[in-house]
């Protein structure tokens, strides 16, 4: 029997036992393979990290396999209250490492005054991942606190926030996403590993800080590429018309009207962004 298949057996029947059913609803797909989760652990270095959040921790498999790997102090963020049980069993053992807050982290505040090296790492539910990611992208823009994050999304997704300028996943979270971080995919992950098994692939993808920059205002950056990237098929001078005009784009930016959304640059979206944040606040 695979080692995946033999940890999946298990742990479902302890999650039968504690009368907890999966919520399809929440998109909750579980992971219980140690050899898995101390991969993913290790990723973020938990002995170099002030504070690592972890978000949508269910059972606690991963939150042990932090422990394990010497993380110091790890905050768990969870929705789905049946997990009360199991993850209060897992701050009595852990007193000093572990802390729990029973919250939605899709409206979550991640800034914490008295923590300035945080990271993040979740095996985030399909059904929220991207706007979770843009909450801690607005986070870091903000405070520039989360140094790093291991984050699983499903494979299309992940393929979509690493892809580089040319590539044909290239589109709004490939900008935004790194335009704060460098981001890879580290690894993809079968849909066999999981309990329920999904239906889709997934991948962990790796997010990196990179040093303060000067460009725009992340808010400005995400509305302009929204804009711009639900019209691929328009060109730019039709899709963003409503926020910047024909002149001001090849007068003032040297931008070519008639390109459509994959074919601007991260730097020609930074210039448009810049400038509608410089006309919105002279």
């Amino acid at each position: 029997m695979p080692e995946h298949n033999k940890y999946n057996n298990q742990y479902k029947k302890d999650l039968e036992l504690s009368g907890i059913k999966p919520s399809k609803r929440l998109g909750q797909n579980f992971i219980f393979d140690k050899n898995i989760l101390n991969k993913i652990a290790r990723l973020i270095n938990p002995s170099t990290c002030d504070l690592i959040i972890e978000i949508g921790p269910g059972h606690g498999g991963l939150s042990e396999a932090l422990i394990n790997n010497n993380a110091k102090k790890i905050l768990l963020i969870e929705k789905d209250i049946q997990f009360l049980h199991l993850l209060n069993d897992l701050k009595s053992k852990y007193p000093d490492q572990v802390d729990i807050r029973f919250e939605d982290a899709t409206n979550f505040n991640f800034d914490f005054a008295d923590y300035q090296n945080i990271s993040i790492v979740s095996n985030l539910p399909y059904n929220v991942a991207t706007k979770i990611l843009i909450l801690l992208l607005n986070t870091q823009y903000s405070t520039n606190k989360l140094k790093n994050m291991i984050l699983m999304f499903q494979k299309e997704v992940a393929q979509r926030i690493t892809a580089n300028y040319g590539n044909k996943h290239y589109g709004r979270l490939s900008i935004v996403s790194q335009y704060l971080y460098q981001c890879n995919i580290e690894f993809d992950l079968n849909p066999a590993i999981f309990f329920p098994r999904p239906k889709v692939d997934s991948s962990i993808v790796s997010f990196k800080s990179l040093r303060e920059k000067s460009g725009p205002d992340i808010k400005m950056l995400e509305n302009v590429t929204r804009i711009a990237f639900s019209q691929r098929r328009k060109k730019i001078k039709t899709s963003l018309k409503d926020l910047i005009t024909v002149a001001e784009l090849t007068q003032k930016l040297d931008i070519d009207v008639d390109l459509r959304a994959e074919q601007l640059s991260p730097n020609d979206y930074f210039k448009i962004s810049k400038y509608l944040e410089k006309r919105t606040n002279p």
